[in-house]
């Protein structure tokens, strides 16, 4: 479902959304840092996503599911892209694209539900916090920043937003449906309160947040930046739907510093070809509709955009064509100002322990990356992870 203006006025009833509503010309808009998350469900086969393909063992141990050589985008003498990534390519040539290998953490769970929520609560698999990563850097942010709202979830879970009240979203809030990703794990059902951060002191407040929602739906109206990418008629499918609200609410000039987006399921323990091919389709599609509506609006200097997943998936293939969980994987770090580049590179694939590849840089240092270089905030809780590498 998209967003349309009825959704917006209807809402203006109901419940209080925002703690702040600033009156933000284009100019100032423009300043605004943008953080748009992508999780990858189900944990990305990073070895088909990022190719080591001078590796003679890469085909030793993938002889039906890897990529033929004459397929692969090459980026560097070493590396390559799956070919259904042809608009990141274009991205890694123009600087714009930041790929970052290796990541994991010191004691690494091969569950779904257990890893996705280390990785969306700064753990390390023995010890993790009760609240999202981002959460306690939001709070010192919006004093400093006025805000709209401080987050919000477009799929169908809100756990990386776990421990925030006024001013973390969900999709219903903006009268839309979440996405139905598939879950995370067929044995952990998926969080659905749909109406997160919407507590009952704030509802109670409606009375005098109508007119914070009227300005709220009038910049909706007025706002000549409207996108609409198309979903599955352009090959980005669920994606694509989630990226384009979130282009069209940056369009209208409503400041929300993080976004929360996801694609799935990559849990291919079977057939792994058809479906990765698909997925990367999918989000390659949709990152490049994102982009250059961000640069048409003005914004593409401030925003990042950045993938993760649960963990990895092993370097050997199963007896199903397909991977089973591993420790490792590479992720996307895109952006205007993004110094592009390869950071990290695989092991010897010929020694591997248990066909793992192993983590090499730990992903808080991602976490350090976003909120000192992007969000200013030096004082982090993951300073101390800080890799001079990522920058």
């Amino acid at each position: 479902m998209k967003i349309n203006r009825r959704n917006f006025l209807t809402l203006a009833g109901n419940t209080f959304l925002f703690s702040h509503f600033p009156s933000f010309a284009w100019s100032q808009i423009n300043n605004n840092k943008i953080l748009i998350l992508i999780e990858l469900q189900g944990a990305n086969d990073g070895l088909n996503t990022v190719i080591p393909y001078t590796q003679k063992f890469y085909y030793n141990l993938r002889p039906t599911i890897g990529i033929e050589k004459s397929k692969i985008l090459t980026i560097d003498k070493e590396n390559g892209l799956h070919y259904s990534l042809k608009s990141l390519s274009n991205l890694f040539e123009k600087g714009e694209l930041k790929i970052v290998q290796n990541l994991g953490y010191p004691h690494p769970v091969l569950s779904h539900f257990r890893s996705i929520d280390i990785w969306e609560t700064g753990g390390d698999g023995k010890s993790q916090s009760r609240n999202g990563w981002l959460v306690k850097s939001l709070e010192d942010y919006v004093q400093k920043t006025s805000v709209d709202a401080k987050a919000i979830f477009l799929d169908n879970s809100n756990s990386i937003f776990r421990g925030g009240h006024e001013g973390y979203l969900g999709p219903n809030a903006l009268g839309l449906e979440p996405q139905k990703i598939e879950v995370r794990d067929t044995i952990v059902p998926v969080d659905d309160r749909k109406n997160f951060g919407l507590l009952n002191d704030l509802i109670e407040k409606r009375k005098s947040s109508n007119e914070t929602l009227n300005k709220f739906s009038y910049k909706l109206k007025q706002s000549k930046k409207s996108f609409q990418f198309g979903g599955r008629r352009n090959k980005g499918g669920q994606l694509a739907v989630q990226l384009e609200n979130v282009c069209n609410m940056i369009g209208a000039g409503i400041n929300i510093p993080v976004f929360k987006t996801a694609l799935g399921s990559f849990d291919t323990h079977n057939n792994q070809d058809a479906t990765h091919r698909r997925l990367l389709q999918n989000l390659d599609v949709s990152i490049s509709l994102t982009v250059k509506a961000l640069k048409k609006i003005g914004v593409w200097e401030n925003t990042i955009i950045m993938t993760y997943s649960e963990f990895g998936r092993r370097a050997k293939e199963n007896g199903s064509r397909g991977t089973d969980h591993g420790m490792a994987a590479p992720h996307f770090l895109i952006g205007g100002k993004i110094n592009g580049g390869i950071i990290g590179e695989y092991d010897d694939l010929s020694r591997l322990w248990n066909n793992n590849i192993n983590y090499k840089i730990d992903y808080r240092s991602l976490y350090d990356f976003i909120l000192r270089e992007h969000f200013n905030i030096k004082n982090n809780p993951f300073s101390k992870f800080n890799n001079k590498l990522i920058v």
